[in-house]
């Protein structure tokens, strides 16, 4: 029905552009390169990659293009649709359906969206693939990496309004949503269902500082051959108090995120928290990170500081069940990372941006990063890439 729904969507969109001058299409993109000296660990941009840096150049983790149409209907009514391409888990390049929706402005105070959104987390959460609109090459994985989706098919109400100097926005939707998540370990596949999804965000600030709060709450399944085999031989082993406890089967799930970004004179800041809630072998997360940076006009230095750490350790685990205990293993993604960097406007058009990342994974198995090996190790990351934007 997903797929069904943006043909149509797309095929009404394209039709009635072609007889409207209201209609606005940009595109998008990154040309990037990464470099991690440690052969050990491959260093993607995010789980969905197959393939990434161990050792060696890779021009695959943040290369990107992308495609956005608009259409102005009337001066209520638009229709918006985003397409990327890049690098998949089946290391090939595919083009997908990132966002699009039917948009009501009622060119006062309220908008309304219908179709494919992007979930409202983090303050760049709409802008995840225009890398010109970002400072940084990759947004810090410790709070960005927690959750596996950026986008829910359902509907967004906005309210947006002003008392003095400041302002205030209030978003609250609600969907479901369907992924595939790859499972590097056991180089598998899982189905994930996010179902009675529902999400506030609130924006409160002035031109110079801003503060957000954002709550997700949903139902989360997720299953593969693996898993359906484990948590079936446990239930039929008589263990059903411990499948229960960590099947990822009907899970209530929360997410919540605070962040906190100041823009005064020629100062930058930003620093967001997020904590993940899922009763499961997927485990409980909290992360933050704080970027400061300083603008020379077209020239912008920046350091960011980030880490993660999971609430309860899962190298440890000891349930009884050595299949379970590998699993919970996985799950460890706690780490810290240093990160100094560079962005330079070279015109209205274009950028070009440079970093180095230090990480240091955090207990056993640990950190983002596909390791081979029980005790973690550092990695040094370099990253170029230009972006561009027209």
């Amino acid at each position: 029905m997903k797929n069904i729904f943006f043909k149509l969507f797309t095929f009404l969109l394209f039709t009635l552009s072609a007889n409207s001058s209201e209609f606005d299409v940009k595109a998008f993109g990154t040309l990037g390169s990464v470099y991690n000296d440690n052969s050990n660990y491959i260093y993607r941009k995010d789980i969905f990659q197959k393939d990434g840096s161990s050792d060696d150049l890779s021009f695959k983790t943040d290369t990107v293009v992308g495609l956005q149409t608009t259409l102005h209907i009337n001066e209520n009514f638009s229709a918006l649709l985003q397409g990327i391409a890049n690098n998949d888990y089946d290391d090939k390049v595919r083009a997908k359906i990132d966002w699009g929706y039917l948009k009501y402005d009622s060119n006062e105070n309220i908008t309304l969206k219908l179709g494919r959104i992007r979930t409202p987390y983090y303050k760049n959460s709409e802008n995840l693939n225009i890398g010109y609109s970002n400072l940084m090459i990759r947004e810090s994985v410790e709070v960005y990496g927690q959750i596996p989706f950026s986008s829910y098919n359902g509907i967004e109400i906005t309210y947006s309004n002003i008392i003095g100097t400041y302002f205030y926005t209030f978003q609250g939707g609600c969907g479901k949503e369907n992924i595939t998540v790859p499972i590097h370990s056991l180089n598998q596949e899982a189905s994930v269902n996010i179902d009675d999804l529902y999400a506030i965000n609130l924006i409160f600030g002035t031109t110079a500082i801003q503060a957000r709060v954002t709550y997700l709450n949903a139902e989360i399944t997720a299953s593969s051959q693996s898993l359906n085999q484990l948590f079936g031989g446990l239930r039929a082993l008589g263990l059903n108090e411990l499948a229960n406890e960590y099947e990822f089967k009907n899970k209530k799930s929360e997410y919540i995120v605070f962040g906190l970004f100041l823009d005064y004179q020629n100062i930058l800041f930003s620093s967001e928290y997020g904590q993940r809630r899922i009763p499961s072998f997927f485990g409980d997360l909290h992360g933050y990170y704080a970027t400061l940076a300083y603008s020379f006009n077209k020239f912008i230095p920046f350091i960011t500081y980030a880490k993660s750490k999971m609430d309860q350790t899962t190298y440890n685990a000891n349930t009884g069940v050595n299949a379970l205990n590998l699993i919970l293993s996985a799950q460890n993604l706690g780490q810290s990372s240093k990160t100094i960097g560079i962005k330079y406007y070279l015109n209205e058009n274009f950028d070009i941006k440079f970093q180095y990342e230090n990480v240091i994974p955090k207990g056993d198995y640990g950190s983002y990063h596909l390791s081979s090996l029980q005790k973690p190790q550092e990695l040094n990351v370099f990253s170029f890439a230009l972006d561009f934007v027209f």
